[in-house]
């Protein structure tokens, strides 16, 4: 018996471990860090900035397994794709939430407060942030390739010049 509880304790032990570092290493089979020209199917929506233009797919499957999305965008800086935007409102939120968490395990960072939720994974090189606005109940999903966003980061602190000494 005790032979049987310690297997059973080892599998949950290791799938739990196993789902925490499964790191997303693409997004519906575009890999991170693509020129938007290697993506086929991106039409670009806008411009946020000179270095960000924000993409929609066309044909894109406007699901997140059964649920419905409200907004799905692709963002780039310098034209290398680094960035997932979702949102939805007709869902409950935390049957998809279970999903993500059946997925990729256990968050490595939780904020809940009266305003919200907030739900983070951590990995190495990409970061999901999933959030519940309490109010609206709306939920928004984002996937960021960290690497490319530490280079836009540089960029718009040094677009931003060095601070000025005040006297």
């Amino acid at each position: 018996m005790q032979k049987v509880l310690l297997t059973v304790l080892a599998l949950f032990i290791s799938a739990t471990v196993y789902a925490q570092s499964t790191e997303p290493r693409d997004f519906r089979g575009m890999e991170w860090d693509s020129h938007y020209s290697a993506i086929p199917g991106l039409v670009k929506q806008f411009s946020r900035d000179e270095k960000i233009d924000v993409f929609k797919r066309s044909g894109e499957d406007m699901t997140i397994g059964s649920c419905p999305l409200d907004t799905l965008s692709y963002e780039t800086f310098s034209g290398r794709f680094y960035k997932v935007k979702m949102t939805f409102s007709k869902c409950d939120p935390a049957s998809v939430f279970n999903m993500f968490k059946q997925k990729y395990g256990e968050c490595t960072k939780i904020e809940d407060s009266l305003d919200n939720f907030i739900c983070t994974w951590d990995w190495k090189r990409v970061k999901l942030e999933f959030a519940i606005d309490s109010a609206s109940g709306a939920t928004e999903i984002v996937y960021v390739y960290k690497i490319t966003e530490r280079e836009y980061n540089t960029y718009l602190k040094e677009k931003a010049g060095p601070k000025k000494a005040s006297f």
